[in-house]
């Protein structure tokens, strides 16, 4: 009998808005077999119809007592969990993969998940197997965003990220949802040196990215970015992030509904997540166009005082493909062996930028980035809300 020397990655979710995008990316690696896992049979086999590589669809629950036999049997080469929201999920799956001695990524953005999955290192570092969360948009792309900057500006003080999502999109429903059941939820952030509490949906403002994107209006929002790159960067002073919604009464709707859940009414943060869900999901207008921007202050080896601005646009819809990028940069890297560090660590700097970018050369989606000045407007905050 012939040995299978085909590499089998197990997508979990992977007929999900971005589980099926790393699949696409990842179908034209050679000698690929991939596995496409989810509660729905049916889709995971549709799903995996499609994709011009070795794929097969396989029922796989993440919930399941005996998961760590089912990866065992399954002799995988790489386990990539996409079957989110991870903001209320445990560790059970990377435990699972501990377990069988798969290595493992995610696409976690939930900032607890990622910036507290550290705590399996010591059984993952046992088990020689390699465990790497937040393997997306943040803080995978950010923080090699960050890492480019960093050449520039090695002291860093402030960092703003912001992300205008498209409206007219192939929606993450998961996604979706825990963002609008985040809303009026606290959390930390680090502001001229010192920590305070905001809140999902806090600081309601508008920020101008490239055209056609333009001028999108959004709120604070917890990511694990707003913990990890005070680790990362000594002297840090300020990190914010802001995300938002398309078309702006939508936007501004949300932030009052934010405003409203913090008074506690009995019921109002679980009615709220579906009212929004679905305004969201139904609201006309809007554009087929969104974009991230990341700016950065500090000072160059020098000793001067300078800004830097990233910004990436998904246009025509393509937005999505950006998420999928790291996981599928990452995914490759060890596949091929270039990868391997027994472990279990964020998705920070693991990745440069080139690599993920390579990801979406036939997506319609451009960067740019450039110096600005220092004394800039960050963002226009509204008052009232």
């Amino acid at each position: 009998m012939v040995k299978n020397l085909n590499k089998r990655v197990l997508i979990l979710g992977g007929y999900g808005t971005f589980g099926s995008r790393i699949a696409q990316l990842l179908s034209d690696e050679p000698g690929l077999n991939l596995i496409i896992a989810g509660r729905d049979k049916f889709q995971a086999e549709l799903c995996a119809s499609r994709l011009p590589c070795p794929a097969e669809g396989l029922r796989l629950e993440r919930d399941a007592v005996n998961l760590a036999a089912q990866l065992k049997s399954l002799n995988l080469d790489l386990l990539i969990h996409c079957a989110g929201p991870f903001q209320c999920q445990d560790y059970r799956v990377a435990q699972a993969c501990i377990q069988a001695r798969t290595p493992y990524i995610d696409i976690a953005d939930g900032r607890r998940f990622v910036c507290d999955f550290q705590r399996l290192g010591p059984a993952a570092e046992a088990a020689d197997v390699t465990l790497v969360s937040g393997a997306s948009t943040l803080p995978a792309m950010s923080s090699a965003v960050l890492k480019q900057i960093s050449r520039e500006l090695p002291q860093i003080r402030a960092v703003d990220i912001d992300i205008a999502p498209a409206h007219r999109i192939a929606r993450g429903l998961a996604t979706v949802r825990a963002g609008f059941e985040a809303l009026g939820q606290g959390f930390p952030m680090l502001q001229n040196g010192e920590w305070h509490e905001t809140f999902a949906g806090d600081a309601l403002r508008k920020v101008q990215l490239a055209h056609p994107v333009g001028e999108r209006w959004l709120c604070n929002f917890d990511v694990p970015d707003l913990e990890l790159c005070p680790r990362a960067f000594r002297g840090l002073q300020s990190a914010r992030f802001g995300t938002g919604v398309q078309p702006r009464p939508l936007q501004l709707g949300l932030a009052l509904c934010a405003h409203l859940a913090r008074l506690q009414i009995p019921a109002a943060n679980p009615w709220i997540a579906r009212l929004g869900h679905r305004l969201a999901a139904r609201w006309p207008g809007g554009s087929p166009h969104g974009g991230m921007r990341i700016r950065v202050d500090g000072n160059t080896t020098r000793g001067q005082s300078a800004s830097w601005q990233w910004q990436i646009l998904g246009l025509n819809g393509d937005g999505p493909w950006i998420p999928a990028a790291p996981a599928a940069a990452l995914a490759r890297k060890i596949l091929r062996g270039d990868y391997r560090t027994p472990g279990a660590s964020a998705c920070w700097q693991l990745l440069e930028l080139d690599e993920i970018l390579s990801e979406l050369k036939d997506r319609a989606v451009v960067t740019a980035i450039e110096q600005v000045s220092p004394d800039q407007p960050r963002a226009a905050t509204a008052a009232g809300l």
